[in-house]
């Protein structure tokens, strides 16, 4: 009797091999090395991700060492931050800009065209060999060789492509070349955007990043920088082995605050507890 095992495999095992790959590539391409570039990091966000907003921030202060970055926050001009919040978030990433703007929340061309325009913007204010940073708020970092990594590449598109089968990049994070947004931004005025998506049947703007790249013969890295939920919950908890394989924990679930009591639990200092908590309650 034949038994079938199509299914049954966990992914972890079938991807193994290819996980092995790209620890090997990761080696070589930090060996490379690289001058200087900066990291211009877009947050799409709104008043009830502030708290969520606020960790992925106060992570990426604890881990950036010398890496330059810039913050632009991108808030959802009918769901603005407060005084008080913007004043809060400058007090971890001071140069920070709060910039009023339409919902890039949510899946759609409009959403999508949105997205882009705020690429175009930060790009505009880079280097061509400098990076734009997608993250999404319910992101947090523990690593920081991803920034470094990025920058010895040299590729116009790096993302995390092992949670969907690596199809195109998981949009919790990814990075853009500026020179690569810029070839993008030419190429649609003079071809119809709308018209893109709707030929490709592309509505969410994590594929339709993939795909323009990919048509305007750019080239992307997809690999592995990016843990989820199930993989944490494995794991147990953010080892020594688990901040070598990823660099940051991406919580696409209901409950978002679960990301607040896995950052207190693996990540905050207990001196930082009272300080961290208090500004999560800033209204």
């Amino acid at each position: 009797m034949k038994i079938k095992v199509k299914g049954l495999i966990p992914i972890r095992i079938k991807q193994l091999p290819r996980y092995l790959w790209q620890i090997i590539i990761r080696f070589i391409t930090l060996r490379k090395g690289s001058d200087p570039v900066s990291f211009a990091l877009c947050h799409f966000t709104c008043y009830s991700y502030y708290k969520y907003l606020y960790c992925s921030l106060h992570s990426l202060q604890k881990i950036r060492g010398g890496i330059s970055i810039r913050v632009l926050i991108f808030c959802d001009a009918n769901e603005m931050f407060s005084p008080e919040q913007c004043e809060a978030i400058r007090t971890v990433f001071p140069d920070s800009k709060v910039i009023p703007w339409t919902k890039s929340q949510g899946w759609g061309s409009e959403q999508i065209a949105s997205i882009w325009k705020a690429y175009s913007l930060a790009a505009s204010e880079s280097r061509e060999e400098d990076y734009v940073v997608r993250i999404d708020s319910d992101v947090f970092f523990f690593s920081n060789w991803i920034f470094q990594m990025v920058a010895c590449s040299g590729k116009d598109l790096i993302g995390d492509g092992h949670y969907v089968k690596f199809k195109y990049c998981q949009g919790g994070l990814y990075f853009l070349r500026s020179g690569a947004i810029n070839k993008i931004k030419h190429y649609f005025e003079e071809n119809s955007m709308d018209e893109f998506l709707k030929n490709t049947k592309i509505n969410v703007e994590d594929i339709a990043a993939f795909q323009y790249i990919k048509h305007t013969k750019q080239n992307s890295w997809l690999t592995y920088f990016m843990m989820f939920p199930d993989e944490y919950r494995i794991a147990g908890n953010l080892s020594a082995y688990q901040r070598f394989k990823f660099c940051c924990l991406h919580f696409v679930m209901k409950n978002k605050n679960k990301m607040l009591e896995v950052y207190l639990q693996e990540i905050i200092n207990p001196d930082e507890r009272d300080m961290f908590l208090k500004a999560l309650e800033v209204h």
